[in-house]
């Protein structure tokens, strides 16, 4: 495999090798011209990658800073047991699948409160279970952690590259096509040229 890679990339190298073999074409050199320019751009698009990950991390450890003084893990108890959805063969790997039910829990004012929560299913009332809460006591998500918002800026800077790749080689693969159109139409004006000389010099039968 190591091989082949090896040397597939010695046959670009040399395809578009930019050196001064007189029966390089024109095309041949913009083609190979076009090659480096979308080089040089992919290169160039890590940046705009790295300020965009940056951005997201940034926004992530914004949202674990705000996180302790916006919600708040509270302990639920469930007053009806959990629909069980669970299939004959039981769940994927022994994991029973989510379910949902009603809970109640108790607001920071005091307040008794109530929704419906995610647990396994099957779970039965009176399961206590930790949920999320804002500062009103309603339900709410769990606070990023650290974890998630590095893979959220690692996934936001491979996007950026991965978009610039797909954009820069669409470009080249339309840039080549008006090159082949040209090299073909090129061809065929040759050979009719010398299909024309080739009478010409014909004697007569």
């Amino acid at each position: 495999m190591m091989r082949l890679t090896s040397q597939w990339v010695i046959l670009r190298v040399r395809r578009y090798w930019l050196g001064r073999n007189p029966l390089r074409r024109r095309s041949d050199r913009l083609e190979a011209a076009g090659v480096l320019v979308t080089l040089v751009l992919l290169l160039l698009s890590v940046w705009p990658a790295v300020v965009v990950g940056r951005l997201v991390y940034e926004r992530g450890l914004r949202a674990e800073r705000a996180a302790p003084g916006s919600c708040r893990p509270v302990t639920a108890t469930l007053v009806r047991d959990a629909p069980d959805t669970v299939p004959a063969g039981g769940g994927q790997n022994g994991v029973k699948p989510e379910s949902h039910a009603p809970a109640r829990w108790r607001a920071p004012s005091g307040e008794q409160k109530t929704g419906q929560v995610a647990v396994p299913a099957g779970t039965r009332a009176g399961t206590a279970v930790r949920v999320w809460i804002d500062g009103r006591g309603e339900l709410t998500r769990p606070p990023a952690s650290h974890t998630g918002t590095l893979a959220g800026s690692a996934t936001a800077a491979f996007l950026v590259v991965a978009g610039s790749a797909v954009t820069l080689t669409s470009a080249f693969r339309v840039f080549r096509w008006l090159l082949d159109r040209g090299r073909y139409a090129a061809w065929d004006a040759s050979w009719a040229e010398a299909c024309a000389r080739w009478r010409r010099r014909k004697p007569d039968g």
